[in-house]
């Protein structure tokens, strides 16, 4: 797990980026077997908005985040910044489903036609999406080598118990059974 400690206006462009990964058809969506799943965002967001709703301008949301999650709020970031900008350049509108509407409760001074649109947002999603770039890369690291693991086992399953009872020989005795 890995805690993230965002101030509001950050914490408001990761609800965002959050919409906005969840407006994407397929989102919450396993790879292996097509089902929804509940690794993704979702469940951050079902924490994370109650916390917005009650905080000062100056509190800090603390948010934990599995490696899984880590990865998916680094696209979603990255795709979020394409969207202000089309969001800004397009008089409000976009085609990701909820996303307008997240952003008037977000960001309702922008709402209210104030001197700040989300074109204003972007150098800040940037800067965001650069200081957890480290951390983004650690948990595309750390799913990999889940991945690889899962593999490796699902092919040691595969191969059969004979087959594992000579590895597990060649291990004792000091040679390869494959």
């Amino acid at each position: 797990m890995a805690a993230f400690q965002l101030h509001l206006p950050d914490a408001r462009l990761v609800a965002l980026a959050i919409h906005y990964h969840l407006g994407r058809p397929g989102s919450e969506t396993d790879a292996a077997t097509l089902q929804r799943h509940s690794l993704g965002l979702g469940p951050v967001l079902e924490t994370l908005e109650p916390q917005l709703a009650g905080s000062g301008e100056s509190e800090v949301i603390e948010v934990d985040l599995s490696a899984y999650q880590v990865t998916r709020l680094g696209a979603a970031l990255h795709g979020t910044v394409n969207e202000l900008k089309q969001f800004g350049m397009a008089g409000g509108r976009s085609a990701v489903p909820g996303f307008a509407e997240a952003f008037g409760r977000l960001f309702p001074e922008a709402a209210v036609g104030e001197a700040f649109d989300a074109l204003d947002l972007v150098p800040d999603a940037v800067r965001l999406r650069r200081r957890i770039a480290d951390a983004v890369r650690e948990a595309e690291a750390e799913v990999e080598a889940a991945r690889e693991a899962a593999q490796a086992e699902a092919e040691r399953q595969r191969r059969g118990p004979l087959r594992r009872l000579l590895d597990r020989l060649g291990a004792l005795f000091g040679r390869g059974g494959s």
